[in-house]
């Protein structure tokens, strides 16, 4: 196994009759043993990682005698598998036409340092408005609404953190989350705002005020405010990384409305991560943080 080493090696050349050396000699030995020895690189680790989504529940059965149970929680799943594992679920899903297998670009990180992975989209959207106005509701002259812009994201995001060996096992803690934006709600807040221009006597006689629902010289000013929907599973902990394979989480499936024939629409966001010990003398970012878009 690539471990980065330091070896100091000390040679002493003597005889009986050779002379003592001298007091410079001995200064210099003394102030060359008194320098600490700079710590040793720590090892680089390569991860790779696999986004899949799966469009059947039925890669479970196939691959049954291959999952090692790691944990569950609320419907998420996390499984060892042995590098035949790995290979048989990425064919499986890849046989579909309707799945989808994305790689996230290889990453290398020294041993401890955090490695992230995003495959997701951002929606904006107004979650409130500012009220500018010159008097209280329904009393000004003139309003305005100034939205406050959010975003949301849909997708999963993957951390390793706290990376470590015990012995030649490699351990990580990780969170994984999915996020699924189903929708958007909307709502408005109207309010009337007096019209200070406006003359009683032509307003009465105009056609201006049918226009008008709140009567009295006031217009009514609305705006709209919406209201995300939205699905997240998360799942955390400190799990070993199989050398010869890897870790399965599934996020688990999400019903995404009824095909033709009414048959629900069936997906699975599937998580595989793999590590391995990198050669001696790899350079890599400390913190790679690698995106891609589905």
């Amino acid at each position: 196994m690539p471990l980065l080493t330091a070896i100091l090696v000390a040679a002493g050349v003597g005889v009986a009759q050779a002379p003592a050396p001298s007091k410079l000699a001995e200064a210099a030995v003394a102030g060359v043993s008194s320098q600490p020895l700079a710590p040793a690189e720590p090892p680089h680790i390569a991860f790779e990682i696999h986004d899949v989504t799966a469009v059947s529940p039925d890669w479970r059965g196939k691959m049954l005698p291959k999952l090692q149970p790691v944990a569950r929680e609320e419907g998420v799943a996390v499984w060892a598998l042995d590098a035949d594992g790995v290979r048989e679920l990425i064919a499986t899903c890849q046989d579909n036409p309707q799945a989808r297998v994305l790689q996230a670009p290889r990453m290398i990180a020294r041993l401890g340092d955090p490695v992230r992975m995003s495959n997701e989209e951002e929606s904006h959207y107004v979650a409130h408005l500012k009220r500018i106005s010159d008097g209280p509701p329904n009393e000004g002259t003139h309003i305005a609404f100034q939205p406050e812009v959010d975003k949301v994201h849909d997708g999963i995001r993957v951390e390793l953190s706290e990376t470590r060996l015990k012995g030649s096992v490699l351990f990580a803690k990780m969170a994984i989350q999915h996020n699924k934006v189903l929708g958007f709600h909307t709502t408005n807040y109207k309010e009337s705002i007096v019209d200070a221009t406006a003359d009683p006597e032509v307003v009465k006689t105009s056609l201006l005020s049918k226009l008008r629902p709140e009567g009295d010289g006031k217009v009514a000013v609305a705006g709209t405010i919406q209201v995300p929907e939205i699905s997240t599973r998360r799942i955390e902990g400190d799990w070993m990384i199989p050398s010869q394979g890897g870790l399965l989480v599934s996020m688990g499936p999400q019903a995404l409305g009824a095909k033709a024939g009414g048959r629900k629409h069936y997906e699975e966001r599937l998580i595989v991560v793999t590590a391995h010990l990198e050669a001696a003398g790899t350079t890599a970012p400390a913190e790679p943080t690698p995106q891609q878009k589905p």
